[in-house]
């Protein structure tokens, strides 16, 4: 019964967070008591953008967290630019969370539905998780897969990060 009621207030606290966000300003509002759920204040999560080929690049990926109780909130701020030839519809992005060892802990995907037409950047996608084993160290973003908009996926395959 306590984690769907951290669940619930978490999701109450995504929307608030994913509304108020910026990725060119880095910082996020949300309220620190939520109503029975009380989150620290944000901190920034180091962060890193892969490197890898593929019709869509992230120019800039911010991350944050808050916490209560173990968990995690964690909010990501992207830039994209499509830099193929063909107009996208959405993109999947990865994130692997690595903890204090420089081990990947957690892979996240978050789905953003965002019509990027070729040559086009689009800021302020705004994407959020939980993380179940507390803040992570860093985290690494990446594009995972993308929808043309004929409907045509393309698959990126896996990040090259170099070393953690």
């Amino acid at each position: 019964m306590r984690h769907s009621f951290f669940a619930a207030a978490a999701c109450a606290a995504l929307l608030a967070m994913t509304a108020s966000a910026r990725a060119d300003n880095r910082t996020t509002v949300v309220p620190v008591d939520t109503g029975g759920i009380r989150l620290s204040a944000a901190h920034p999560i180091a962060t890193q953008v892969a490197t890898q080929p593929g019709p869509v690049r992230i120019d800039g990926c911010y991350s944050d967290g808050r916490g209560t109780d173990g968990l995690t909130l964690v909010h990501h701020a992207l830039r994209i630019t499509n830099t193929g030839t063909r107009a996208v519809t959405a993109v999947r992005v990865r994130f692997a969370f690595y903890d204090a060892f420089g081990d990947v802990n957690a892979t996240r995907t978050n789905i953003s539905e965002s019509k990027l037409d070729p040559g086009q950047t689009v800021d302020r996608i705004n994407l959020a998780e939980l993380s179940d084993a507390g803040p992570p160290a860093k985290i690494v973003c990446s594009i995972d897969a993308v929808r043309y908009q004929d409907g045509t996926l393309a698959r990126t395959g896996p990040p090259s990060t170099g070393s953690p």
